[in-house]
């Protein structure tokens, strides 16, 4: 055998190559069942049904919606709290909708929000807490808690705000004039405090009728409580 025979046959194999290769991948493709109707192909001990979980026992249903639905109006609905006297905020896209038909335009995207006793709303921002009159009118913005922050609930309670920072995961304690006095829930072997863990921004807390700080440990699947120290 010449050399040129050599070479045919060596392209002749080669193009039978390639073409079963492309036989195989059209084939592969016309199975491919991308609509999910063939289902998992797994046995029947690997079927997860849930539809027995789905019923509920009516002796178990203690509550009951007592007026209809209310759209919120915003395309990104955020927070919602309670003035002293019973009043609703609601707060999303970039402003709070007030008692009165009123709206409060915000600077940015707010993520919680609570209204004081004395009316002053207070909003977390991304990084920061902004107040607001009634009016509409800012009345501060406090210092930015860093890149790291991520201010997910917010609470006052007479001369305290508490916010709670999912990014940095710890608690920022103000006074109600912005001023810092102190962080809570930092790890602390020596106080037998554990710290936070807080694997998403879902980071909650509030002040109860006794005077005490609550707040959810995400990660830790508890809640805690802390004195204002």
């Amino acid at each position: 055998m010449n050399k040129r025979d050599a070479k045919v046959n060596i392209e002749l194999v080669a193009g039978v190559v390639v073409a079963l290769a492309i036989g195989v991948s059209v084939v592969a493709i016309l199975m491919l069942d991308v609509t999910g109707k063939k289902g998992s192909g797994l046995s029947d001990e690997f079927v997860y049904d849930i539809k027995d979980l789905a019923k509920v026992d009516p002796a178990l249903i203690i509550y009951e919606e007592s007026s209809p639905s209310t759209a919120t109006g915003f395309s990104n609905s955020r927070a919602i709290a309670l003035g002293a006297d019973g009043s609703v905020y609601l707060a999303g896209d970039r402003s709070i909708k007030i008692p009165g038909g009123k709206t409060i335009d915000l600077p940015g995207e707010p993520q919680s929000l609570t209204v004081a006793d004395d009316g002053r709303i207070y909003v977390s921002f991304e990084d920061h807490i902004g107040v607001f009159d009634d009016s509409g009118r800012q009345l501060a913005a406090w210092k930015s808690e860093g890149e790291r922050a991520v201010l997910t609930a917010i609470a006052v309670y007479k001369q305290h705000v508490f916010v709670a920072d999912a990014g940095n995961r710890v608690v920022v304690h103000y006074d109600t004039d912005g001023k810092l006095i102190n962080y809570i829930g930092k790890k602390d072997k020596e106080r037998y405090i554990d710290g936070f863990v807080v694997p998403s921004p879902y980071f909650d807390l509030a002040v109860a009728g006794d005077g005490l700080l609550r707040v959810i440990n995400p990660g830790r699947s508890r809640e805690e409580e802390y004195k204002y120290d």
